[in-house]
This record gives C-alpha cells, sequence and structure tokens, in this order.
C-alpha cells in the first residue's frame, strides 16, 4: 500500500488490508438534490410529473401496450419505462414479463458533530461492505446486513449495530467516539448477478426497463437515461446493452458484480 494511501488511512487499522486504491478525481454528491434537478429540467422542457401515483395496471392488446391504469386515471401510450426499482417485479407481471428484481433493505446512520480532525475521502471496506464519509460536521455510514432477508421493510431496525461497531473497531476506531445522531432506511432493487436490466421486453412490445441497479443506479443514471431516452424514440444507444438485457439469466454464465455495498 502507497504511503500516500497509508497517509489518508492514518485512523484506520491496517490489519487485513493487503491493498488499497485512491481516486483523487472522484467525488459524491446527493442523490435528493440531483434528482430534483433533473426534475426541474424535465419541467421546463414540457415534462409533466406526477409524484405518489399508483400504477394499478398496464393494458395491452395483441402484444403491444395500449394505456397505463394509474390511481388518477388512465393515461393511453404505446410505450412504456419500467423504472420502478424495488417494485419493478410487480409491474413486469403486469404485462407477463419476468423481471427478477428483490427488495432488500439498507440503512444509514450519521454521527454527531465529531470534532477531531479525521482525514476521510468517500471510503469503502469491500471486505465487509462498510463505507463512511464526511457529512457536515459529522460522518454518514452505512453497511449492508448478509443475514438480512428480502422484503419490503422500511421501519428503522439496530440489528446490525453491533456488527458495524466491530468493524468500526477494527477498521476506524476513532469513529466510535462519535455518537450517533439518526439515520435513515431504503431498498436496494437486487438482481441475482448484481447487475442492472436495461432493455426491451421480447415478449411484450415496447415495455422497456431500466431496474435492478443493485446500489448502482444513482452512480449509473445519466448514462442510463441517455440510453433508455434512445430506446424510447428507437434510435441505437450509444453503448451496447444486451449484456444488461433479462435474458442472461436463461441458462448463460452469469458475470456477478462483487463490487457493491
Amino acid at each position: 500500500m502507497s504511503n500516500v494511501v497509508r497517509a489518508m488511512l492514518s485512523s484506520s487499522e491496517e490489519d487485513g488490508l493487503l491493498a488499497a486504491a485512491y481516486s483523487p478525481d472522484d467525488g459524491h454528491c446527493s442523490p435528493e438534490s440531483v434528482v430534483l434537478g433533473y426534475a426541474t429540467a424535465a419541467r421546463r422542457y414540457g415534462a409533466h410529473l406526477e409524484t405518489h401515483c399508483e400504477v394499478l395496471g398496464i393494458d395491452t392488446l395483441g402484444g403491444e401496450v395500449r394505456a397505463v391504469r394509474t390511481s388518477r386515471g388512465t393515461i393511453a401510450t404505446s410505450t412504456v419505462v419500467c423504472a420502478a426499482g424495488a417494485w419493478s417485479a410487480a409491474v413486469g407481471d403486469m404485462v407477463g414479463t419476468t423481471l427478477p428484481v428483490v427488495p432488500y433493505q439498507r440503512q444509514i446512520v450519521f454521527t454527531e458533530p465529531y470534532a477531531p480532525e479525521l482525514p476521510a475521502p468517500m471510503t469503502i471496506d469491500f471486505s465487509s461492505a462498510f463505507h463512511f464519509r464526511r457529512e457536515g460536521r459529522g460522518f454518514l455510514l452505512g453497511m449492508s446486513d448478509p443475514d438480512e432477508p428480502p422484503g419490503f421493510r422500511l421501519k428503522p431496525s439496530e440489528t446490525w449495530l453491533p456488527r458495524l461497531t466491530e468493524v468500526l473497531t477494527r477498521r476506524v476506531p476513532k469513529l466510535l467516539d462519535a455518537g450517533l445522531a439518526g439515520g435513515w432506511t431504503g431498498l436496494y432493487e437486487i438482481t441475482p448477478d448484481h447487475n442492472a436490466l436495461i432493455g426491451e421486453a421480447t415478449d411484450m412490445g415496447r415495455f422497456l426497463y431500466a431496474c435492478g441497479f443493485s446500489g448502482h443506479g444513482f452512480l449509473q443514471a445519466p448514462a442510463v437515461g441517455e440510453v433508455v431516452r434512445d430506446l424510447v424514440l428507437n434510435r441505437q444507444p450509444f453503448v451496447d446493452i444486451t449484456p444488461l438485457n433479462v435474458g442472461r439469466f436463461t441458462g448463460e454464465r452469469l458475470r456477478i458484480e462483487a463490487n457493491y455495498v
């Protein structure tokens, strides 16, 4: 491990660390701010956004999409894009398309203001899925729980905190002095190989899907948006998305994505 990285990890324990990668040009941003920015731009260009509107069903005829039935009425359309995240499997079922997306709970906690100087770029320990970074005057901490069963649970749980404490003790013991101030819970949309599903259904014309990002959605979203735009307009995307088609799960050897948190 280089001296540069070792200096940055001066507050971390090095036992068990074989190597480290540092990307000085990388950064992080706030998902809610980015989503708000995209929504504002979309409205500026004429898009109409309906929030808190439940999809109840999709009407089809002769293998083609005809309309989407919602809690606020029916929308006539010949194209549907399923980007429903953890709920994508249910949307696929509405047109008879299997989208193997399973919801899993993920939790984030943030600390109280922490005075001691602690060099902390966005850091991920892939052996445990523990990750942390500065957030205001405190720190944002997260880690997946390998014992977490699938489901739509959004109620916060403390069952993962002992494991988080164990990893903190081993990796960043100084953070044990920072009290927890709060946190939140959300859902990951997991596929069998932890890679996204992007493409068009073969058994239902103009049913497009972009889902199952398995924790990589925010990272990949800008490029995926351009790909989906091209699919909607019947244009060739700038990148080959064939490997991300849902058909990859029918007999082919999967390329499992191992780097996720």
